[in-house]
């Protein structure tokens, strides 16, 4: 069972929070820490950062059980156990390795701001463990856009990658695709546009034949040649016969839903537009047909600027999902955010949320069942002194078929905590809006279950991870 995480509502709470950045103001570390014994059965999440910038990433990782511990990409055994809370100022710039005992709840988030150059705007993504198969939907790599995937191997062998990459047209020929090498403990940045260009997002599957690795894919959008905004596209939920995608915000701006149907047969997928009462359907998008092995991009445009909504696909064959949208600005200060599908909260989900001081945000609970549901949404700051009581404790009623909103405190560092009294229903994810030096800088973040790992699976030899 898991140990208890959830705050109480009133007492002091125990909190670990990790923060990596120029902003933060440099402490002494805590002495560094071996794992040990007890230790061992731990979970790992790992933190992309942006290379080559002005503006170091900065990287939060909290537990309310006050257990987490970082260390840098290349030397994971050596890692810095937090106690209450700690400050780490940025050193080497390199990814930060995240863990937490496998029973705790958990988050570790990176967040890059930017208000020039080509990583301009608001970079925001929660951090995902190691695995050997990830999903991206919505990856442009065009003349008016690059996109490179960042692959990050903490474990100590090689990990050996293959791309496989559907368009409009089917599956499309990408020379240099198979088997890239990620050596142990490293990252390692594959430029996309080498492999292919296309006037359309396509979706990728990442997928190792040796190791594991986290996957992120880095896009910065171009106008004319100049910047046009930038973000981190994080993975999306695996291919599923229904698929929820949380969390887009109202205002204009553009909205293109990107579908990949990754089968052998013909997807037709029913889409619903997820409100704060319940569902609608979109004029003209009802149904969506996806050849086999194909990804299709379907532009919503201002059908969906009124009020924050979720997305709900349905087929009987299995699909994926991202929306990438834009802040509807001008040339001079546009910005790009995706949503993507997640999975569904099978118990407490947890997010480090560190997104600076000019911030505006908001956690979306959308409801993905026909019945009507509960959650308790607690947000604490992370600050020990604030610690003593709760910045919000509340429970939130979901219809069915909703996506509802909840404008969470403005607090510099704080862990937002998600309890639905029904598992498999809710999914969530918090949307920031951040005032960039005149640029609106948007984000979005997924809400991962916090207590996924609390059962170890059993033990089995699989020959592309060594076992």
């Amino acid at each position: 069972m898991n140990r208890a995480w959830w705050w109480p509502a009133s007492g002091v709470l125990a909190v670990g929070l990790a923060l990596v950045g120029a902003s933060a103001v440099p402490a002494q570390q805590p002495a560094a820490s071996a794992v040990t014994d007890d230790d061992r059965a731990r979970v790992t999440v790992v933190c992309p950062t942006v290379v080559g910038t002005n503006e170091p990433t900065a990287v939060a990782a909290g537990s309310p059980a006050g257990e987490v511990a970082t260390a840098q990409l290349s030397s994971p055994e050596r890692p810095a156990v937090g106690g209450s809370s700690f400050t780490l100022d940025e050193s080497a710039g390199e990814p930060v390795v995240v863990t937490a005992p496998r029973l705790d709840a958990f988050s570790a988030t990176t967040r890059t701001a930017a208000a020039a150059g080509s990583d301009r705007g608001l970079s925001m993504m929660s951090c995902g463990r190691p695995s050997a198969a990830q999903w991206f939907a919505g990856v442009l790599s065009s003349g008016t856009a690059t996109a490179d995937l960042v692959l990050l191997n903490a474990d100590a062998q090689d990990a050996a990658v293959d791309l496989t990459l559907y368009g409009a047209e089917g599956r499309l020929t990408a020379p240099g695709s198979r088997g890239i090498i990620v050596p142990a403990r490293s990252r390692r940045v594959v430029p996309l546009g080498p492999l292919f260009t296309n006037a359309q997002p396509v979706s990728v599957r990442v997928s190792t034949s040796a190791g594991r690795v986290v996957a992120a894919v880095r896009q910065r959008m171009l106008n004319g040649g100049s910047p046009a905004g930038s973000d981190w596209l994080p993975p999306t939920t695996e291919p599923a016969r229904a698929v929820v995608v949380p969390g887009l915000p109202a205002g204009k701006g553009s909205r293109d839903l990107v579908v990949v149907n990754p089968g052998d047969r013909t997807a037709s997928v029913a889409l619903q537009v997820l409100g704060a009462d319940g569902p609608t359907a979109v004029p003209g998008f009802e149904t969506i047909d996806l050849p086999p092995g194909t990804s299709r991009v379907v532009p919503l445009g201002s059908a969906l600027a009124e009020a924050p909504v979720g997305l709900q696909l349905t087929s009987e064959q299995k699909v994926t999902a991202a929306v990438v949208g834009t802040n509807g600005a001008g040339a001079a200060a546009i910005d790009i955010s995706t949503q993507v599908a997640t999975v569904a909260l099978d118990g407490p989900g947890v997010l480090a949320l560190s997104p600076g001081a000019k911030l505006a945000p908001v956690l979306h609970l959308a409801n993905g069942s026909a019945e009507p549901v509960r959650a308790r949404v607690v947000v604490q700051a992370a600050r020990p002194a604030l610690a003593t009581q709760p910045l919000l404790d509340t429970w939130v009623s979901v219809p069915g078929g909703a996506d509802v909103t909840v404008e969470l405190p403005r607090a510099a560092e704080s862990l937002v905590g998600v309890q639905p009294e029904t598992t498999g229903a809710i999914h969530a994810s918090v949307a920031v809006r951040s005032d960039l030096d005149g640029v609106t800088g948007v984000a979005s973040l997924a809400v991962l279950p916090g207590a996924a790992a609390a059962t170890l699976p059993p033990i089995r030899q699989d020959v592309r991870v060594g076992w």
